[in-house]
């Protein structure tokens, strides 16, 4: 039993979908301005995490051909053999609806709704439409990642409210940027399986460039929520520092980047991503917001 529980740990991809649920949680905070609900917000954690894990267990059972040839993923579950592509798609359509139903009665239906949406636009959209044909990948099919805040201010507020559209927006323009500096650690890899992510159809300093656009945009974004009224002066300041640092990291992948300099962007990413939206979940609280 225990063999088989590790095997749909790995199947889940636990460290993406720890990070899924800390903007869902975050985006059920920030719509309740830090006074959400207990039973919602665990609603949100859980069903969030049941979710995730699911398209991602669907993912790999679609993606065993190139999980096999990529080093990185080869001792995943499907491609080593340890469970069948049909039984990770059964686990993975399993915790979909699960989480699904545990979402529409935790919460609400529009929740629900999003929740299913979210785990059909990362299966259709990104998985087997664009993945292995276009190098917009990862900006379209990208949008499923996208969807954990907006579900956890719907959750709350029964509604797609101008809040939960903005951080809807944060973590789409935030995914290109993210997943390109891997790419770039991981080009041959892709250009070995025929997944034309950008780093593999495109220059290195051509992806160094839209890597640096993409973050400079999301210093800019830092502003929109005090300018629409749903935020303060302290999220706009730390956001844009952060995103300061961020470009500070990337620049030199434009003349190269060694690899440990793009591993250190890469993993700066995704600690960027988690204090940008702790800081918008907990600003709320702070004696000086209004």
């Amino acid at each position: 039993m225990v063999p088989f529980l590790r095997r749909v740990t790995a199947l889940c991809k636990p460290r993406i979908v720890a990070l899924l649920v800390v903007t869902g949680a975050a985006g059920a905070w920030k719509q309740a301005e830090a006074a959400p609900d207990g039973l919602v917000l665990l609603t949100v954690i859980v069903a969030g995490a049941l979710a995730a894990g699911g398209a991602n267990a669907i993912n790999q059972s679609l993606d065993a051909d190139i999980d096999t040839v990529m080093r990185r993923t080869r001792v995943r579950p499907v491609p080593s053999e340890q469970m069948s592509a049909r039984s990770a798609a059964l686990i993975g359509v399993a915790l979909v609806v699960v989480a699904t139903m545990l979402m529409g009665v935790g919460a609400n239906p529009l929740a629900a709704l999003l929740t299913a949406v979210a785990a059909a636009v990362y299966v259709l959209v990104y998985t087997m439409l664009l993945k292995r044909r276009s190098w917009n990948n990862i900006v379209i099919g990208g949008a499923a990642g996208a969807f954990p805040p907006m579900i956890g201010a719907a959750a709350v507020a029964g509604e797609v409210t101008a809040v939960a559209l903005y951080m809807f927006a944060f973590v789409f323009f935030w995914t290109p940027p993210h997943f390109w500096t891997l790419s770039m650690l991981l080009r041959e890899d892709y250009a070995a399986a025929n997944v034309p992510m950008l780093a593999a159809v495109a220059e290195r300093r051509d992806t160094a460039r839209q890597v640096l656009l993409y973050v400079a945009l999301l210093a800019a974004m830092a502003w929109l929520p005090l300018a629409a009224g749903y935020g303060g002066l302290t999220f706009g300041v730390v956001t844009t520092l952060l995103s300061v640092v961020w470009l500070r990291l990337s620049w030199p992948l434009l003349r190269g980047g060694s690899t440990e300099e793009t591993l250190a962007a890469y993993k700066y990413s995704l600690l960027y991503l988690a204090l940008v939206f702790l800081t918008l979940a907990v600003e709320p609280m702070l004696p000086w917001y209004a």
